[in-house]
């Protein structure tokens, strides 16, 4: 195979672009087979007259999404099994910040490969790693679920837009964009979280949320202030202010240590259980203990949250659900790839545990 990489008919597309092509093209043809090792970065680059890093970039692409290997002290080797319309795998890719969600998904996410007879491959990523890892999974075709969180950006979502019918995001809806999504019913799920707390006689029930911005936090947001009267007033909303990538755990519990008064809110709604855990924390070092003088609930019910210190009241997402609908959907988009299904909606459901238990006690 030749290429060239300044061909003037090429100029707008960035050079690790075309050595990424090239090397994929290389690959699919059978000149790189696995188990044999590939031509050095600097034989590559001297062969394609790039330097060293514009190689490097590429075979990162390539790293990324499992098509190629780099082993130390040998050098880079293709992966078994680069095939076309490799039907027999599914890729889970979750944020490199690996929380209690997190490792229950990939969890989930074996058990049901296992139940279709489908091999399950989970990555990690964040977002420069995530578009990286598309962009083979879209040229190698392999269909892919995603956890829809801040990890997914522009460049991510543009390599997705080129192939829909391969990838599946759950937790953020994208469907708008023509890309199938799996979420929960966020809507409901605030309703019913507020329903709970109003029922056990609170009236001023606070949020904590990471304020990061993301679509499926701004409708829980807005879900609790059209329910909340007193919303509007500023120590009923508690920014947590994490970032991308970062536990929530700490930021919830300086969040709340900083803005928690007595009798600001009598109940508390954490948007996930690492925020919920940081919240019991502080709550308690201000002489506000759950579930004595604070109830608390949260979205999640991940093992963190069943196994706090009071075991937290929370929402159930529904998780194994959102596996089993995401997979489907991947399975029923690739047999009608010209008109995919771009929408499911998972119910939640409420658990009811000790961190609510006293107010109710004292109410009745």
């Amino acid at each position: 195979m030749t290429m060239k990489i300044n061909d003037t008919t090429a100029a707008a597309t960035p050079k690790y672009r075309q050595v990424f092509d090239y090397l994929a093209e290389a690959i699919e043809a059978g000149i790189f087979v696995p188990d044999r090792r590939m031509p050095s970065e600097r034989r590559l680059a001297e062969e394609l007259a790039v330097n060293v890093a514009t190689v490097r970039r590429a075979f990162r692409d390539l790293i990324a999404g499992g098509i190629v290997e780099k082993r130390v002290g040998d050098g880079t080797y293709v992966l078994p099994r680069p095939v076309t319309e490799n039907e027999n795998r599914i890729n889970l890719i979750l944020s490199n910040y690996e929380g209690d969600t997190q490792r229950e998904l990939a969890g989930l996410a074996m058990r049901e490969g296992e139940r279709l007879k489908v091999a399950c491959r989970i990555c990690y990523a964040g977002k420069t790693d995530l578009a990286m890892q598309l962009r083979s999974f879209v040229r190698f075709r392999q269909p892919t679920v995603i956890l829809g969180d801040t990890s997914v950006g522009p460049e991510a979502i543009r390599e997705m837009e080129k192939a829909p019918e391969l990838f599946v995001v759950i937790a953020n809806r994208l469907d708008h964009l023509g890309i199938p999504s799996v979420i929960g019913n966020d809507y409901a799920g605030i309703n019913i979280l507020m329903d709970f707390l109003q029922r056990q006689g609170h009236s001023r029930i606070g949020l904590l949320h990471n304020n990061s911005g993301h679509p499926i936090e701004n409708i829980q947001i807005a879900v609790w202030r059209s329910r909340c009267p007193a919303a509007l007033e500023p120590e009923l909303e508690f920014r947590a202010n994490v970032p991308g990538g970062e536990h929530p755990s700490e930021y919830a519990y300086y969040c709340v240590l900083r803005h928690l008064q007595p009798g600001g809110v009598t109940a508390l709604i954490a948007l996930n259980d690492e925020l919920a855990v940081g919240a019991l924390t502080a709550a308690a070092e201000l002489g506000l203990p759950v579930p004595e003088k604070l109830a608390l609930v949260s979205v999640g019910d991940t093992v963190v949250g069943r196994f706090a210190n009071p075991p937290l009241t929370g929402l159930n997402p529904n998780l194994p659900e959102h596996l089993h609908q995401a997979f489907d959907l991947l399975r029923r988009n690739q047999e009608r790839r010209f008109g995919p299904e771009l929408l499911r909606i998972v119910e939640p459901t409420l658990v009811e545990r000790r961190s609510t238990m006293k107010f109710l006690e004292l109410v009745h």
